[in-house]
């Protein structure tokens, strides 16, 4: 290893080492306070069925948009009217 690659993972690990003081702190001031601790979702089918069904609401409701966007600009013709997916 060149003295770089060294002063580079010295640097690094340093960096590391303070991010994780800091992580532990906030931890332990939430435990300190009686807050409840969460831990990130590690269940990858579970997190895709959940984006499924979001990206599965946000299609319906911008299709009921455009709905009432075309019954509010209604004037008896076709004008100003959107296609509805």
């Amino acid at each position: 290893m060149s003295i770089t690659e060294i002063i580079i993972l010295m640097f690094f690990i340093g960096t590391l080492c303070i991010v994780c003081f800091f992580v532990g702190a906030k931890v332990g001031q939430k435990v300190v306070n009686g807050e409840e601790i969460k831990l990130p979702e590690l269940n990858p089918v579970k997190v895709y069925r959940e984006h499924q069904e979001q990206k599965a609401i946000d299609a319906d409701q911008y299709r009921n948009n455009i709905i009432l966007n075309n019954i509010e600009n209604y004037n008896g013709t076709a004008i100003g009217q959107e296609d509805v997916p």
